[in-house]
Formats: C-alpha cells, structure tokens, sequence
C-alpha cells in the first residue's frame, strides 16, 4: 500500500473503484457519467460531478490539467464543447475527446481528468506575499 494515495470516496455503484486518487500533487478522476435527456443535460451534470469530487480535496476545475472525454456519437462534439466551455477559463486545459461504442448507465457522455493539486503552493505563495509579516491576515493581504 502507498502511504502517499489518497482517495477521494468510492464511485458509486463500484465496490472497488474510487471517485479520484492523489499521489503527491498528482490527481486522477475517475470517468464521471452525465445525466438527462440532451448532450447539454449530460454534459452539466457530469461536469458538475466532477466539481463535486474535486471539492472534497478543495479543488476546483482550474486544477485539472487535461480532460478526457468519452461520447457515445461524436457528433455531439460541438454541444459538448458549447456546454463545457461555461466551465473552463483560460488558459485552458488540455483535452482529448472519443467516440465510445457505450457508456454505464445510458449515459451519452463521460469526463475524466488529470491534475495538479497545487493548493499547498497556492498558500506558500500568498503567505510570502503577506506584507504585514502577521498570521491574522491568513497570508490573504497583498
């Protein structure tokens, strides 16, 4: 066992597979499946899954370095991208997008992801900035 992985809760419905693991600042998420009726519909809920299980780190989307994203017709190529586009800012991540014959539970579409958690670094940065050498401020002061 790696003292250094930590995981982020089982995916549901697995009895073996977790929602994300960490090693070091290293993060894998596991693929998470939309829900709905419509390529937007999906893409919401399964981007919105993903923010979920990042936030149980303390994470969020800017962390994810690269997507992979799974379609059941990638002719929906467009949709998804319109609707995914809402959720990412520049400098944006990078992203590989295939066609796959099925996906678990009907779903039309499926996101994974690979990132850095640079939250520690994040705070080193802020608290080297503080300018009034205190700790009140949380290192938050600039």
């Amino acid at each position: 066992m790696n003292i250094f992985l930590k995981s982020a809760g089982k995916q549901e419905g697995t009895p073996c597979v977790s929602n994300m693991v960490q090693l070091g600042d290293f993060f894998y998420l596991s693929g998470q499946t939309g829900l709905g009726e419509t390529i937007h519909e999906q893409t919401i809920t399964a981007i919105n899954k993903v923010i979920d299980v990042l936030s149980n780190y303390g994470l969020q989307l800017h962390h994810v370095v690269k997507f992979t994203v799974y379609l059941k017709n990638i002719e929906d190529k467009d949709a998804f991208l319109n609707s995914f586009k809402n959720f990412v800012d520049e400098p944006f991540p990078a992203c590989t997008i295939v066609e796959v014959s099925n996906l678990a539970d009907n779903a039309t579409v499926c996101i994974e992801g690979l990132g850095v958690n640079t939250l520690r670094h994040e705070e080193q940065m802020q608290q080297s900035s503080c300018s009034h050498d205190c700790s009140s401020c949380g290192g938050g002061c600039h």
